[in-house]
């Protein structure tokens, strides 16, 4: 496991990582559903990667 953190809704994307000015980021927009009883939101969350 790399990291653990809760974003403020549930991921309802697949991650992308890429990698910017020599740091890697993972990115997943985090909007929840109401068909899976999670909490809504409209966040795009992107956490850089320690080397």
């Amino acid at each position: 496991m790399l990291w653990s953190a809760g974003p403020p809704a549930a991921g309802t994307a697949i991650p992308v990582t890429y990698e910017a000015g020599g740091e890697q980021y993972v990115v997943i927009a985090a909007g929840g559903h109401s068909m899976f009883g999670t909490t809504l939101g409209d966040s795009v969350v992107a956490y850089k990667l320690k080397r």
